[in-house]
């Protein structure tokens, strides 16, 4: 079955921006994604694969190898995947005093102290901003599905962790209504204890204003943030009610039974702390952690809703046993996945009868353009770049004698500037274009190709 099979090299767009957001602290961060997309198909209608990044919405980045892995096996079965930066961090506690070998204990275990969150409701206010940014991720990527020659109708979002946390509630909370707790306007959050300032940068702003809708403002194209699948690799949901509804995305889930960050079944969050910590009197009680339904728990939910349930796929690790302190000195403990590559394969053969569901047959979505992107890249020269004083030229002794299109797209694959010329040699005065990053898109009946150019 199409996209089950690893058959295609990629290659990968590094820091594309989708965006700019408040961070929790009140400064402004510049959102970037990584873009890994199948070289030598001829595809111009691949499904998309949106991957986030775990780390207890504090740490973690979009390089976390366990999400670069997933995506590299995806692209290799003839997905575009992105990995997607989105802001991490909340308000820390006023009250932290750790106690004997605290610090030498946490690095281990691979826990950070910016953990300890002034109240729980931090933990919905981070989970809400990463929410709203993983959605204006998937606008600004269906907004740009020329450009990446993928498909609007076959998008699907899955994430490590508290990336799968967010994935899970980007494909479920559609409805003004399921706002999460604590996302409106709330009290000032506390002054951090000393020992914790240095988790809120600057401009260290302690208000906690409205988070706003739960689509956030970014990239309102007129695409929206559906998805038909999820891939849940370690994740859970706050509320199980999110489930219902017609429509609802398909979830393929992965848990080991023995996690101690995240439980497979339904507890409090991590685990690891009553587990491996307190019993001992090690680090201070870590009480803001908020119950949540693991990946067997919510399987076990859609069992129980027999046909109204969406489908879905059980990859729970039973042989692992329960979740206790035998686990502890795992790194981390209970809490990676095992065997990527099987698991990338139980998903793709998962998602693609979904796929091919909903029209997408590879067999007769060719295009001139993924067919001849990797032979023709670097055929054309585009200097210089960056662009000086509105000026682009391009050469290219090679190409064939015929008049080519010219075509300046912005990051969000929107066209904003057109041309007609030869391109064996090519001048392009383009006065006044704003500063940023720009795709040159070059094509003919003959070939295309695409350049990445900064004005």
């Amino acid at each position: 079955m199409p996209y089950t099979q690893k058959q295609f090299t990629f290659s990968v767009e590094k820091d594309i921006p989708y965006g700019t957001a408040t961070t929790f602290a009140g400064g402004t961060e510049n959102l970037v994604l990584d873009l890994y997309k199948p070289i030598g198909d001829d595809n111009c209608q691949r499904p998309l694969l949106v991957m986030v990044h775990g780390g207890g919405f504090i740490a973690g980045t979009k390089n976390d190898v366990d999400v670069v892995q997933i995506c590299q096996e995806m692209a290799a079965r003839g997905y575009v995947t992105a990995s997607v930066q989105y802001r991490l961090g909340m308000h820390p506690t006023n009250f932290y005093v750790p106690y004997a070998f605290c610090n030498d204990w946490l690095n281990p275990i691979g826990m950070n102290k910016c953990i300890y969150a002034s109240d729980t409701l931090e933990i919905s206010r981070a989970l809400y901003r990463a929410t709203q940014d993983v959605k204006g991720a998937i606008r600004f990527l269906k907004g740009r599905h020329g450009l990446d020659s993928t498909d609007v109708h076959n998008v699907f979002v899955g994430g490590s962790s508290a990336g799968a946390i967010t994935a899970l509630n980007v494909a479920f909370m559609d409805l003004p209504s399921e706002k999460l707790p604590f996302t409106d306007a709330q009290t000032e959050a506390p002054l951090p204890d000393a020992d914790l300032a240095s988790c809120v940068p600057a401009p260290a702003n302690r208000s906690r204003p409205d988070l706003g809708g739960i689509e956030g403002d970014q990239n309102l194209n007129g695409h929206d943030a559906t998805v038909q699948g999820v891939a849940d690799f370690m994740g859970g949901m706050f509320d199980l009610g999110l489930l219902a509804g017609p429509d609802t995305p398909a979830i393929y889930g992965y848990h080991r039974t023995d996690d101690l960050v995240v439980p497979s079944a339904t507890d409090r969050l991590f685990l690891l702390y009553p587990y491996c910590l307190n019993p001992v009197n090690l680090c201070q009680p870590l009480g803001t952690r908020p119950v949540i339904h693991g990946s067997a728990s919510i399987l076990s939910k859609l069992q129980g809703m027999g046909s109204s349930a969406p489908p879905f796929f059980n990859d729970i690790l039973t042989s692992y046993g329960p979740a206790d302190g035998d686990d502890c000195f795992d790194a981390p403990p209970g809490h990676s996945i095992d065997n990527i590559p099987l698991r990338c394969e139980n998903l793709s053969g998962f998602f693609a009868p979904i796929i091919a569901a909903n029209g997408n047959d590879p067999a007769v979505n060719t295009c001139v353009s993924a067919t001849h992107f990797a032979q023709l890249e670097m055929k054309l020269s585009v200097y210089p770049n960056p662009v000086v004083d509105g000026e682009l030229n391009v050469t290219c002794p090679n190409c064939p004698a015929v008049e080519a299109t010219f075509r300046l797209l912005d990051v969000t694959g929107r066209a904003v500037a057109e041309a007609e010329g030869n391109p064996s040699e090519f001048k392009w005065k383009m006065n006044g274009m704003p500063k940023g990053m720009y795709f040159l898109q070059v094509y003919s009946k003959q070939f295309i190709e695409t350049h990445r150019v900064v004005f």
